[in-house]
């Protein structure tokens, strides 16, 4: 077969880019502004019930249609409507949760899955109303957003083709953004963010696992900086809504060990 010579810098293109792997970044974060009353009056008629010593529901959710390299190949996302939530746990380990739930006036901790909520999420009544049946007081709702940047470019990638650029640096940047509500009200506690970034060469992603270690990565370490914000916080909120005997800061006996994180 012959080919004209003015045809093989195209050729080439084609078969370079049909042999290159990509990577898709995640999903969209979820709106939790959403969850929060727009309506200024209903805002102050929500009430904080302080139900201390309180069980903690633990509640991640996402943009609708949210999808990641993990889930895409492994499920782990539920429902349809204004949000999704997120039932497997990437970047929450569970150290960071034994670490809330050792926390004073904590009673537990617990996760939400499928079998207690609508197929339809409308708005944060629905897993506060799944938190309820499990008799949790206060849910700690929290989304992630993260997103993978040229070293160059203003614009965050849609796809990223590895292993082409020895010299392109690419940058993954997670900020975590988290809601204390109260499960019977809706009453807003205290909201967090914090961010992490990461940055490494293209080169140094061979394969999408690779790619998406930077994701997990960087989602891992901004959801440890929210436990060590929800902690260093939760003083503050035993003092301003607890009784005299919430605002004990103490750490809790040894013999009294929280039993570990439990999915129901």
């Amino acid at each position: 077969m012959n080919i004209r010579p003015a045809l093989l810098p195209a050729l080439f293109a084609v078969l370079l880019t049909s042999g290159c792997l990509s990577y898709i970044p995640p999903g969209a974060k979820a709106d939790l502004q959403a969850f929060a009353t727009p309506d200024i009056q209903a805002g102050f008629a929500a009430k904080a019930t302080a139900p201390f010593p309180a069980t903690i529901a633990a509640v991640h959710v996402q943009a609708p249609d949210y999808s990641n390299y993990y889930i895409r190949n492994n499920g782990g996302i539920y429902g349809t409507g204004k949000y999704s939530i997120v039932t497997v746990h990437e970047a929450e380990t569970q150290a960071e949760f034994d670490r809330i739930q050792a926390l004073p006036q904590v009673a537990g901790l617990i996760t939400l899955n499928r079998m207690l909520l609508p197929a339809r999420l409308r708005d944060d009544r629905d897993f506060r109303a799944a938190a309820a049946r499990l008799r949790a007081d206060l849910v700690l709702v929290y989304t992630f957003d993260t997103s993978f940047f040229d070293h160059d470019a203003a614009k965050p990638f849609t796809v990223i083709t590895l292993g082409l650029s020895p010299t392109r640096k690419i940058t993954a940047v997670t900020t975590v953004s988290a809601l204390l509500m109260d499960t019977r009200t809706g009453y807003i506690y205290s909201a967090y963010e914090d961010t992490e970034r990461k940055q490494t060469l293209s080169t140094s992603w061979g394969s999408r696992d690779t790619a998406d270690e930077a994701r997990q990565d960087t989602e891992r370490r901004a959801f440890a900086k929210l436990v060590d914000d929800f902690a260093t916080s939760w003083p503050r909120l035993l003092r301003q809504y607890g009784n005299a005997a919430a605002t004990s800061t103490a750490p809790k006996p040894s013999v009294a060990r929280p039993p570990k994180m439990a999915s129901l």
